[in-house]
């Protein structure tokens, strides 16, 4: 009888923990979202990506952020790469007005 309440407090503190670890994934995800969409809307706004290059800056951006999320240790390796893909999208006048913001831009991320 004794064993069987030990075992269902351990199942009831298991369950709150795993609400608990899935609450701040969550939260995690949400904010990493939020970041995404923030510099994608900077980078809109101030040189003016196209629908389609906006797409493929998200796509970088979330591709990055899940490779720092598996390997943490190489975020300054994953954050550069991103770098040159999302300069990669960009003509000649955008690239111009990009070096301009890139850098305050990119601590966004870091």
């Amino acid at each position: 009888m004794n064993n069987l309440r030990l075992n269902k407090y351990f199942l009831i503190i298991l369950l709150i923990m795993l609400v608990g670890a899935n609450n701040l994934l969550s939260r995690t995800v949400i904010q990493d979202d939020k970041t995404i969409n923030e510099f994608t809307s900077i980078l809109k706004q101030k040189i003016l990506l196209n629908s389609d290059q906006e797409l493929k800056v998200k796509t970088i951006l979330s591709e990055m952020q899940n490779n720092i999320s598996t390997k943490p240790e190489n975020k300054s390796e994953y954050i550069k790469t991103a770098q040159s893909k999302v300069e990669s999208l960009l003509d000649n006048k955008q690239k111009m007005k990009y070096d301009i913001i890139k850098n305050d831009l990119w601590k966004k991320i870091q």
